[in-house]
């Protein structure tokens, strides 16, 4: 059997507003998609043995939210500017509230706690492109 020709066609507009729709939608999700922020950290640590306590507790609470570790106080050399102190943090979270989310939650600032007196730090939450 065959269709008739405007049934034919009225197929094939069909699957191209389907497939526009679809495309269309999966642009715009994406162009929605919220950037990933970083916290940077920048410490000087006065007592290692506290601040390794303080230390400890950060990784679960920070993966709790999704973040990760990308730096952890390896290797670093300040090439320009003002010297770095020894140790230098950084962070991926998938956004930037979800770093504030991590920053603020009631977990952390618990175990911030046990960093005071430990360390002096700087903490910057960039968001990234």
């Amino acid at each position: 059997m065959q269709m008739p020709r405007n049934a034919s066609h009225a197929w094939l507009l069909i699957a191209v507003v389907f497939l526009v729709g679809v495309v269309g939608g999966a642009v715009t999700m994406w162009a929605q998609a919220p950037k990933k922020a970083y916290l940077v950290g920048q410490i000087d640590v006065s007592n290692p043995t506290q601040y390794a306590e303080y230390a400890k507790f950060t990784p679960a609470i920070i993966e709790k939210v999704g973040g990760r570790f990308l730096a952890r106080g390896g290797r670093n050399i300040t090439v320009e500017g003002r010297q770095a102190p020894a140790r230098v943090v950084v962070l991926e979270f998938p956004s930037y509230d979800t770093a504030l989310e991590f920053y603020n939650s009631a977990e952390y600032q618990k175990v911030k706690k046990i960093r005071e007196g430990a360390a002096t730090v700087q903490f910057v939450i960039v968001e990234g492109l």
